[in-house]
């Protein structure tokens, strides 16, 4: 038996599973506390039309029998019973859910993931935060069916868990598919202050070429809203971007081993007469001269 046929049988396996979930159809009584709900079956033996659903919150999808389709702008997408994806906050999107053809019916499960809960995450594994999504599609994996298992199992209430532990199965969603690279952690300095958030987003990434589209794209808002927001906090873009360098700058040169040309590799910079200018109105002496510590320069 190959590998890809026994991938096959254990993601058939996986799928037979999940559907313990959605024996019924959930949806209306699970919205009753929240809206949507946090965990919900979708269960429909009538073809389905959606019209402008809006998320307000990050969320999985598993189609689990039946067909999916979905719009949003001009791209159309199709999901059929062992597909996932992750549905974006904010999106809106016309969803049509097909019955399946031999059973009469259209099965999916969805699991909400609050934005204090992604914050949450994001807390505990920075090393996911605003990273680069290799696709909205996860693997269901042996790992990410049992998580979603033991989930819904503490969301269905059948047991006597606590709030605290709904919450930590939850993140152990959140975690495999971050790991997965099919989601993205948000920050809670994005809420705080969004010059934060952006003095923190270019810090480890000085060497790319940063524009206000690109920034305004990690935070899932407009690029006159990043403006408006950095305006309001006393600051413009360019000055950050502009503070992040020379301050990594600083440190490169003074602080290691390292000479001009290191620092003009990891501060993004393609002018050695721009960087050295912007370098010495700063801080009042030349990069060389920091470097060879010829001179005291407080860092400022």
């Amino acid at each position: 038996m190959t590998g890809e046929t026994e991938r096959g049988l254990h993601k058939a396996d996986y799928i037979a599973k999940l559907l313990t979930l959605a024996r019924h159809d959930t949806r209306e009584a699970a919205a009753g506390e929240h809206h949507p709900p946090v965990n919900a079956a979708f269960v429909a033996r009538n073809r389905e039309c959606i019209k402008q659903l809006v998320m307000p919150a990050v969320g999985l999808c598993i189609v689990l029998e039946g067909a999916k389709e979905i719009t949003s702008g001009a791209e159309r997408r199709f999901y059929r019973s062992g597909d996932a994806f992750i549905l974006p906050n904010g999106v809106r999107l016309d969803v049509v859910n097909e019955p399946d053809e031999k059973s009469g019916f259209y099965r999916a499960l969805f699991i909400r993931f609050d934005r204090a809960l992604v914050i949450e995450a994001s807390r505990l594994w920075p090393q996911f935060v605003n990273q680069q999504t290799r696709s909205a599609e996860p693997d269901i994996t042996h790992d990410l069916c049992s998580a979603i298992l033991h989930a819904a199992e503490a969301l269905s209430h059948r047991l006597p868990v606590s709030r605290r532990v709904i919450e930590h199965r939850l993140l152990e969603v959140l975690l495999i598919l971050a790991e997965q690279g099919v989601l993205s952690l948000v920050p809670k300095y994005v809420e705080d202050s969004v010059a934060t958030a952006v003095r923190l987003l270019l810090r480890h990434r000085l060497h790319q070429p940063w524009s206000a589209a690109s920034v305004a794209s990690h935070f899932a808002m407009s690029e006159a809203t990043l403006h408006r927001r950095l305006r309001a906090e006393g600051y413009t873009l360019r000055d950050l971007l502009l503070d992040e360098r020379m301050k990594a700058a600083f440190l490169i040169l003074n602080d290691r081993d390292a000479d001009v040309a290191d620092a003009l590799a990891a501060t993004g910079y393609r002018s050695r007469s721009h960087f050295s200018r912007h370098f010495q109105e700063r801080y009042g002496a030349t990069p060389s001269q920091v470097r060879q510590r010829r001179v005291l320069v407080p860092q400022a």
